[in-house]
């Protein structure tokens, strides 16, 4: 008998988190990004912030959902399961790495086959993204023949944001798409009146007269009955710029036994002496829940063009799965 599908149906899809980004003191549990510089190269062609399309008559649209993964469930099998390419669920999931998946892990499914459907049609779950604000995006090439972009997503409403996923295409000089990723920015959470950045890497080869635009994909109100991520203020005792990099010193508060939280993202964003972002960093630490010091973390963040002259430091708590 097949175990039956574990499906939380919500009113709104959640995005789930990825677990993501050396330090010494406290080891962090996973590292992402090393750097990136942002000199831009070739042509950079205006950002695009999705526009919702025309509503369909509401019969036998489907609830939006995450489904919860179980055991022995992988990737290729919720594909099958709900008529789906695998690339369909991975493209609007790019924080998963499908190899490296644990029973619990949350799923956004893109949309799903309906009984009144002809020719395969398919019914979209995501509806239009909040009218977040995309910056153009920044690039640079790197020694290799890579190419790191970034694009600073900013909310100018009164709630929070989450759920975020911007869409990078890099474009040949004929205007034809030769690839494009879909990326969360650095964390979960996007306050009012708060920016964080997007990055994204394309390998070599990249095109000699190229260009790179940005499209904001999803961007989600928080579900405040089970929003999965709270801010956590730190202690920033020193940031000490030196050149291409800088040290961080901080401390990350004990956490109550019983706060539910599973891990720690420490957010770290370089800034050169005009305000441009010069490098990011994120750190995954497990909370400390036993004494009264907290846990004391040194990192360095670093650039590869203009010298570091300050460092943003965020951190947000992931809550358990229940």
């Amino acid at each position: 008998m097949m175990k039956p599908l574990k499906i939380i149906w919500i009113p709104v899809l959640l995005l789930s988190a990825c677990n993501i980004f050396p330090t010494q003191a406290a080891q962090p549990q996973s590292v992402l990004t090393p750097y990136v510089t942002l000199s831009p190269s070739g042509q950079i062609v205006p950002t695009e912030t999705a526009t919702q399309e025309a509503t369909p008559e509401p019969t036998l649209t489907p609830t939006p959902f995450v489904h919860v993964l179980g055991s022995n469930e992988t990737i290729s099998s919720l594909a099958l399961t709900y008529g789906l390419e695998v690339n369909e669920i991975l493209a609007i999931n790019p924080q998963i790495t499908p190899k490296a998946l644990s029973v619990g892990t949350e799923i956004l499914i893109p949309y799903i086959k309906t009984a009144a459907e002809d020719e395969g049609e398919s019914v979209s779950v995501i509806s239009a993204p909040l009218a977040l604000t995309l910056s153009t995006p920044d690039c640079t090439p790197t020694a290799e023949g890579g190419l790191w972009c970034l694009a600073l997503v900013s909310n100018p409403l009164t709630e929070s944001a989450t759920g975020i996923t911007v869409t990078f295409a890099l474009k040949n000089n004929a205007g034809d798409t030769v690839t494009e990723q879909a990326v969360p920015p650095l964390l979960n959470l996007l306050a009012p009146n708060e920016s964080l950045p997007v990055v994204a890497y394309f390998s070599p080869e990249i095109p000699s007269d190229y260009s790179m635009s940005a499209t904001l994909k999803t961007a989600l109100p928080v579900d405040t009955t089970d929003p999965g991520y709270t801010p956590l203020e730190i202690k920033v005792n020193s940031v000490d710029p030196a050149g291409q990099s800088a040290r961080v010193s901080a401390v990350i508060p004990v956490q109550a036994a019983d706060s539910g939280i599973g891990s720690i993202w420490v957010a770290l964003v370089a800034y050169d002496a005009d305000g441009r972002i010069v490098g990011v960093r994120r750190l995954e630490y497990k909370p400390v829940t036993e004494g009264e010091e907290g846990q004391a973390i040194k990192v360095y963040v670093y650039s590869n063009s203009r010298d570091i002259q300050q460092v943003d430091v965020r951190a947000e708590a992931i809550l358990s799965e229940k």
